[in-house]
């Protein structure tokens, strides 16, 4: 009887130690992802006990699509999304600052066509400057230029939704200023494009990790260990933050030019993960208003979830 008392206590300690089902994770070919793809290489996920399938999207509309469809767990974006799936009926929540914890994470940054004569952030005063609208291309634009002193009615736009197509028409001139995220913008500037401005001194661009909240309800164990993995990861880029330049071109598709270590290569950092700071989101949410996006009034609690890394 004692004996089999015994088997059943390890069983049952043994079934509820296992993850439930594994995590899948939504993947752009974006430098953000590379602490996943570490930890994916080196065993991380395995060690920490986790299952996790990848499925790689082309752009961030069909990763929501597949947050929305329920096809995904996981993925990596930023609040502006988490607000807009929310206000549109997807129960998604930010679990964690991807990168954007230190100024100098995830560079985005203003530039000016070679060429153009702008070599000020002044000259872009009335300025057409290109980027995509209800983004955070666009966030960090006028973020950047109001910071500068300019005034709402200052500040031009021209769309131009897909990024490549954005360089593009910044290197042949066709428009006078982009704004770009790196590896991109560090693209731009080894082809002679001109950095005007950038947020590598303040805080305004930043990534999180999404989840569904419905796996935070029944899998919360499991987005645990993966962050615990996460951070294994993010420990090996901050101990030698150039050692990954042939995963950044495999699963990034970084070019040569600004591969880590480069006279214009790309600067890896990241941060342990940390839960989004209040008065982060609450620009966010606030900017998502004053641009007539947001419709609801969605505080911190309904974009912030607390218990996997603060629980």
């Amino acid at each position: 009887m004692l004996s089999c008392f015994l088997c059943l206590f390890v069983a049952c300690a043994v079934g509820c130690g296992k993850q439930q089902a594994p995590l899948t994770i939504g993947v752009l070919p974006i430098t953000d992802n590379l602490p996943f793809w570490i930890a994916e290489e080196k065993g991380y996920l395995n060690e920490e006990g986790v299952e996790v399938n990848f499925v790689t999207f082309p752009s961030a509309m069909e990763r929501d699509s597949a947050f929305t469809a329920g096809q995904i767990d996981v993925g990596v974006g930023d609040l502006l999304a988490v607000a807009q799936m929310r206000q549109g009926g997807t129960e998604v929540k930010a679990i964690a600052v991807c990168q954007g914890v230190k100024p100098e994470e995830g560079r985005f940054a203003v530039l000016s066509a070679p060429g153009s004569g702008i070599t000020e952030v002044e000259h872009l005063k009335n300025v057409p400057v290109a980027c995509s609208l209800k983004t955070i291309n666009e966030f960090v634009l006028d973020r950047l230029l109001v910071g500068a002193g300019f005034k709402p009615d200052e500040i031009r736009k021209v769309v131009i939704a897909k990024i490549p197509v954005r360089l593009e028409a910044l290197l042949n001139g066709s428009i006078k200023a982009a704004v770009l995220p790196d590896p991109f913008a560090a693209l731009a500037e080894a082809n002679g494009a001109h950095l005007i401005v950038d947020d590598t001194t303040e805080n305004i661009s930043q990534t999180v990790v999404i989840a569904r909240d419905d796996t935070v309800t029944g899998n919360l164990e499991a987005l645990k260990r993966l962050m615990k993995a996460y951070d294994r990861a993010v420990a090996d880029i901050q101990a030698d933050p150039e050692a990954w330049g042939s995963l950044l071109k495999e699963k990034a598709r970084v070019p040569d030019p600004v591969l880590p270590g480069g006279k214009h290569g790309l600067k890896v950092t990241f941060s342990r993960a940390v839960i989004p700071a209040r008065e982060d989101v609450k620009t966010v949410v606030d900017w998502l208003k004053d641009k007539s996006i947001l419709k609801e009034n969605l505080d911190y609690g309904d974009l912030v979830e607390e218990r996997v890394i603060g629980g």
